[in-house]
């Protein structure tokens, strides 16, 4: 889609240019100004006037680049720059007057010379300039070369906020070639009524954007986007302004910070950014204690399981941040592997990395690798995590959730590591299904293993859903409203928590170093803040408007049943356990009961032998041994006896 543009010149080209226009005006100022003062007469016959027009032409010319007059693009020019041409000006026709007066005793140099030749350089230099600017920020140029094409694909926008970054967007709009036309600004504050921001008006509110858009269409500039210009709206109003454009098909987009950023990238337009899911969400954002994990990974050698997945490769990709002296990437998958590996060489290409295909469920092999590279700090990612898939693979869920866990963790005993941290996740509280209970065993191993030994830390780290991990139910949402829906929820109720996967991992590595911290317990539970629950139809919901579509109107929502083993809701403290805060921002404590290690080690084994003989309704039964409240869940009486389990209370002082 070509454009008739005038042709760019190369900056040299036009900074001489600007050099020799500024040269030019001082000589066409003082001539002027020495006609008007002698009628023009002397000027045919008197060389001492010519010597003082050629003299005044060098003395400018010397001194401009004092001033800095052209270091600067006259698109942008501002009114910092007319200040320096008035410094400038005033300098130069000061020290010719001088000079004039101690050789000449200023009888060629009138006091209304002076004055005119001051005003008529002030506005030769700085008029071409600022008219230069309007040309540019008013889209003239666009208008005079642009095809016809081009006007018909023109982006039709409205701007929430009257502002600081609303007039920064509003310029560099009208400075770029994007085709974005501003129709107008919404904003809620009656004293902005009916004003205007380079000339453009607040045309109303939030409430009365239906008539704006109204309004808009029959002046044949339909709206199709809503930029947010407000970088401090809450998530609240934000959700407002996406559910009161989602009725007229509009998309909503933000801006960022311009104004904090230090204003606009000359050499990049400004790009409104499609508001997420993440900023409905609204989360508040941890504080990393950088110190402390620092110390613990600054010059060690890491491992990570799982590092391939969605919680890993975001884990490997923060670690490495902090210096490491080796990463041991662990993963099953080779194209997972093969992607993590690739990421590191690009973004972190000095740090060393050591890529390992290991099934966690193959104890000999974890062991192996563990004692060849000597891993001081374990991070245990891997794990299945889809709650009916492993409802209908219960072999499988264990193998690798509770008897893979128990391999990583003995492994990172045998070699003397400094801490084990493990990744669980809310569905172990309470648990109703398989993975649910796999997680919640796994976890009470990494307790008992902590409590048993005074090496090794074994640290449990415990939270919600993470928005947009593999198989998750934010990208199976995107692919259905990509088909045109409908996008399917299991029930109108079902509410669960969520974070980003980089603000889970922050946590992790937050709760790993304060884990390790010397007034540190052994046995806890670290369970990340996840804040309020969100219903699955309402996240179906936003997703919609901010595709500028209307839920159950142009896009259905279906309801499926709630899924074998699957919740209404998920929790992150179990009946039976008590919630502590740690001192740190977006991290408690669950101290829960504590199982013996003997009876967890002589249950894994029959559990291990189910497997061999491919035992499922076994293997389940034994996993109920093991965690009593999914027991409970299955309407089948505990096998488990009171005596093998403790409540942990704090250390006697």
């Amino acid at each position: 889609m070509s454009r008739r543009r005038l042709p760019r010149l190369p900056r040299g080209s036009l900074r001489s240019f600007g050099i020799v226009h500024d040269v030019a005006i001082s000589c066409i100022a003082i001539t002027l100004s020495l006609g008007l003062a002698f009628d023009f007469y002397p000027l045919a016959i008197s060389w001492q006037l010519w010597a003082l027009i050629a003299s005044f032409t060098a003395l400018s010319a010397a001194m401009f680049p004092l001033f800095s007059l052209n270091s600067g693009a006259w698109r942008y020019a501002s009114l910092l720059d007319v200040v320096s041409i008035v410094k400038a000006v005033t300098a130069i026709n000061v020290v010719f007057l001088i000079g004039n007066f101690i050789l000449f005793r200023g009888q060629y140099f009138p006091r209304s010379a002076f004055v005119m030749t001051w005003f008529i350089m002030i506005v030769g230099l700085g008029g071409p300039r600022l008219a230069y600017r309007l040309y540019k920020e008013r889209g003239l140029s666009e208008r005079f070369f642009d095809t016809g094409l081009a006007k018909a694909r023109t982006q039709h926008v409205l701007l929430y906020g009257f502002n600081d970054n609303a007039d920064l967007f509003i310029r560099d709009a009208r400075r770029s070639h994007d085709p974005v036309h501003i129709v107008g600004l919404i904003d809620a504050r009656p004293k902005n009524r009916k004003r205007q921001l380079h000339g453009v008006r607040v045309l109303g509110s939030l409430d009365e954007l239906g008539e704006v858009v109204q309004k808009a269409e029959h002046g044949a500039t339909p709206v199709t986007q809503l930029i947010v210009t407000q970088t401090s709206l809450s998530p609240a109003e934000l959700s407002r302004v996406v559910e009161a454009a989602a009725p007229f098909q509009i998309a909503v987009k933000r801006l960022p910070d311009i104004s904090r950023a230090g204003g606009v990238d000359r050499d990049q337009p400004i790009e409104a950014l499609p508001v997420s899911l993440e900023d409905l969400l609204g989360r508040t954002e941890i504080d990393l204690d950088i110190a402390e994990v620092a110390q613990l990974i600054r010059g060690r050698c890491i491992a990570v399981t799982g590092a391939g997945g969605s919680i890993g490769s975001e884990l490997v990709n923060q670690i490495a941040a902090f210096e490491p002296g080796r990463m041991v990437l662990v993963d099953a998958n080779e194209f997972n592997l093969y992607s993590i590996g690739k990421r590191m060489e690009h973004a972190h290409p000095g740090v060393a990395v050591v890529e390992r295909i290991v099934d966690v469920r193959q104890a000999e092999r974890v062991r192996a690798v563990f004692a060849q590279w000597q891993p001081e700090v374990i991070f245990h990612a891997a794990a299945l995590k889809h709650v009916p898939i492993v409802e209908e693979n219960p072999l499988e869920g264990i193998e690798t959730n509770l008897l893979g866990s128990r391999n990583v963790a003995d492994a990172a005993l045998a070699c003397g590591a400094l801490a084990f941290v493990m990744v669980s996740t809310d569905k172990a509280v309470n648990p109703t299904n398989v993975m649910g209970a796999t997680k919640r065993a796994a976890e009470a191993y990494c307790q008992a293993l902590d409590l048993s030994q005074a090496g090794t830390r074994f640290i449990t780290v415990r939270f919600g859903n993470v928005m947009g991990s593999a198989g998750s139910v934010i990208p199976l949402f995107q692919a259905q409203l990509a088909r045109g829906g409908p996008l399917t929820v299991t029930h109108p109720d079902i509410t669960r928590f969520f974070m980003t996967i980089p603000e889970a991992s922050r946590l992790i590595l937050h709760a790993a170093g304060h884990g390790l911290g010397s007034n540190a317990a052994r046995g806890q539970i670290f369970v990340l803040d996840m804040g309020e629950p969100i219903r699955i139809a309402e996240l179906a919901e936003r997703l919609i408007q901010l595709a500028g579509l209307r839920p159950h109107q142009d896009i259905p929502i279906a309801f499926t049943g709630l899924r074998k083993g699957e919740k209404l809701f998920e929790e992150l403290f179990g009946d039976g356990e008590t919630r502590e805060k740690t001192g740190r921002s977006g991290l408690l404590i669950a101290r829960s009961r504590v199982s013996d290690i003997n009876f967890l080690r002589r249950n894994f084994e029959a559990i291990t032998l189910a497997l061999r003989e491919g035992d499922a309704p076994r293997a389940v039964e034994l996993l109920a041994h093991i965690v009593p409240e999914y027991a409970r869940s299955r309407a089948e009486p505990a096998l488990i006896g009171t005596d093998e389990i403790r409540l942990l209370r704090p250390p006697e002082a």
